[in-house]
């Protein structure tokens, strides 16, 4: 009785040439067609019972599904990256318009404070870009709590008129 090392080698030295040369018509590109093979032979590897009789079919099933599964996966690749190509051209589209929006907006605020008096465009500064609390404004600044909570009232108030009309 042979062994199952004996059949496969068997196999490989009968068919692989045919099922080769069947791979070659699929890809064009010998090295890809070998490495397919070498994978139709590591599956057969696997399979408990295989004759001399029945391999050729066998193989060449197994390789038929191999080349519709490697061009599904193909399409399927070519797809994604047209997708992906899809978004990145429009988060690019929408990153210059933001950009564009944020460069606007910087300038209406910047004219706004411009327009404020000197002590509310400072605690409005430290309120809103620089992040403090009116307790901590106040402090700084020398201010009652409650006269700096009324700045910051004011002029949040007047830059979201401003910006309404700007935008």
């Amino acid at each position: 009785m042979t062994t199952i090392a004996t059949d496969i080698e068997t196999i490989y030295r009968t068919f692989s040439q045919d099922v080769l040369s069947y791979f070659m018509s699929y890809t064009h590109d010998l090295m890809a067609a070998e490495d397919m093979l070498h994978d139709l032979f590591l599956k057969l590897m696997k399979l408990d019972v295989v004759s001399l009789a029945t391999a050729k079919s066998l193989l060449f099933v197994m390789a038929s599904r191999m080349i519709t599964d490697h061009a599904r996966h193909r399409a399927y690749v070519r797809q994604y990256h047209k997708y992906a190509r899809i978004e990145n051209s429009d988060t690019v589209i929408s990153n210059v318009e933001n950009q564009i929006d944020a460069n606007r907006l910087r300038l209406l605020e910047s004219q706004c404070l411009s327009e404020m008096k000197e002590t509310s465009a400072t605690i409005y500064r430290m309120k809103f870009h620089e992040g403090r609390s009116a307790k901590e404004i106040a402090l700084f600044l020398g201010m009652n709590q409650r006269t700096v909570e009324g700045h910051i009232y004011q002029s949040r108030k007047l830059m979201q008129q401003r910006l309404a009309v700007g935008l």
